[in-house]
């Protein structure tokens, strides 16, 4: 069976080397639709060095296919996000199913290989994995972690309606029961096969390109910048900007016990601690 991801990336040059070659070793293709110098929601916004930093990565095997869509027309999908992805899976038609992949998102090699292995054993329409989500630097993850379990892979044959939610409706629907014998069925996988969500790591900068330029920049507290983010101690409760009590607060995680997949990567000053005597 074959694999494609579906990469979706948006001003994320310092994440993209990480994610890309995160997933490398397991996917057949990399599939990259971008907006390029248009927000998620179709306004201008002035581009950086992702692509050419993707473009530079060693592609030995030619998996990355990359294309731009500035106005999503004639692609399904209720939101700018939800087209993007859509547009992506149409450069990979012979995928049998889509890893679905945001930039700031690492995987482990081995825990996104085995949890392709299980998709190929059961073959669902889709399968959600648990994520390890980090706060300002990668030395903070949220706690106690309840476990954001998003959808990572998809059959082929549905689109996105909004975002990362899927329509689950339409022909594909009654294709699933011929071929399972009941509407489609999402699982959630085995919670040792996760990955880590680096949504909330970066500088000043970073964070407010992200949270006022993504599809839910309308949802943002009023003055979660100035207050959340900007006045973060190791002691910050309730720090998710949209539903506060989702990151109750933070532990500490030493680089030493990182994935070599985050620790093995230079990051900008601050986003990482140095290894003693590094």
């Amino acid at each position: 069976m074959k694999l494609a991801a579906i990469f979706l990336v948006f001003k994320d040059e310092h994440f993209i080397r990480a994610s890309f070659q995160s997933i490398y070793p397991v996917v057949d293709s990399i599939c990259c639709v971008t907006a390029h110098d248009r927000n998620f929601k179709g306004e201008p916004s002035q581009s950086d060095g992702t692509i050419s930093t993707l473009l530079s990565l060693p592609d030995p095997q030619n998996k990355l296919r990359l294309a731009v869509l500035r106005s999503g027309e004639g692609v399904p999908g209720e939101d700018g996000e939800a087209r993007l992805r859509n547009g992506a899976m149409r450069l990979a038609p012979e995928a049998d199913y889509y890893l679905i992949v945001d930039a700031d998102e690492v995987h482990t090699s081995a825990s996104l290989q085995a949890a392709w292995q299980y998709v190929q054993q059961t073959q669902w329409a889709g399968y959600r994995m648990s994520s390890i989500t980090y706060f300002k630097s990668w030395n903070y993850c949220i706690d106690p972690n309840e476990g954001y379990r998003p959808l990572v892979f998809l059959r082929r044959g549905f689109n996105f309606k909004k975002n990362r939610e899927i329509d689950w409706r339409g022909m594909q629907r009654w294709r699933e029961y011929l071929r399972k014998g009941r509407k489609p069925k999402v699982e959630v996988l085995n919670h040792d096969w996760y990955y880590h969500h680096g949504a909330y790591v970066g500088d000043d900068e970073r964070i407010a390109t992200k949270v006022f330029n993504w599809g839910h920049a309308d949802e943002v507290i009023p003055g979660w910048y100035e207050e959340k983010w900007k006045k973060f101690t190791p002691q910050s409760l309730n720090l998710h900007p949209m539903h506060p009590k989702d990151f109750p607060g933070v532990k500490h995680v030493p680089t030493e016990e990182l994935p070599g997949e985050v620790a093995g990567v230079k990051w900008p000053e601050g986003w990482i601690e140095r290894v003693t005597g590094s």
